[in-house]
């Protein structure tokens, strides 16, 4: 398995902070914060993954930008994320 960094993403911008949790308590894993490199990294990763789809570095900026699509715009799960991106994973609409 091919895990990309966030030296791979194709946009900038991003915010470079890292989601820590001081106080143990369990992070939400189903949110995506689409402004940081982190959160992005992992959730492109992920669809690859989850979806079975070749892991390339074509593919994994590929999932970066469908997020960036304005009809995702307030979408911050990751499993509304993801099926919303595989169903119009063939489309041209990016």
């Amino acid at each position: 398995m091919t895990r990309f960094s966030t030296k791979d993403l194709a946009f900038s911008g991003y915010s470079k902070t890292v989601a820590t949790n001081k106080n143990h308590e369990s992070i939400d894993f189903d949110y995506v914060n689409k402004t940081d490199e982190k959160s992005v990294t992992d959730f492109c990763n992920s669809f690859l993954e989850n979806y079975n789809v070749a892991q390339t570095k074509a593919n994994f900026q590929k999932v970066e930008t469908f997020l960036q699509h304005p009809y995702l715009e307030n979408a911050v799960y990751s499993a509304h994320l993801s099926d919303w991106i595989a169903s119009n994973w063939i489309k041209k609409i990016i």
